[in-house]
């Protein structure tokens, strides 16, 4: 990611390390939590600001359900933004 925020986009980096799992469970989690994060987006639920964001995944995401995951996701953008 670059050091500058380039004005009038959002960029974010998804972060999952190893311990997470194997190259497929991080990969699974990665497009995950991004396609819950574009749902929240795509509908209005979350408006990110200009700017770079990471989000790091630090547990397996197997246990959640697609609405569980959007509502924890949903809930940290929220608290970032304020």
């Amino acid at each position: 990611m670059s050091h500058r925020a380039v004005p009038g986009v959002s960029r974010v980096l998804f972060v999952v390390p190893k311990s997470v799992g194997n190259a497929v469970v991080r990969n699974r989690a990665r497009r995950r939590v991004r396609a819950a994060m574009q749902e929240l987006v795509r509908d209005r639920a979350v408006v990110l600001g200009d700017g770079e964001y990471r989000l790091g995944v630090f547990s397996a995401l197997e246990t959640l359900s697609s609405k569980q995951l959007r509502t924890t996701v949903g809930a940290l953008l929220r608290d970032v933004q304020r």
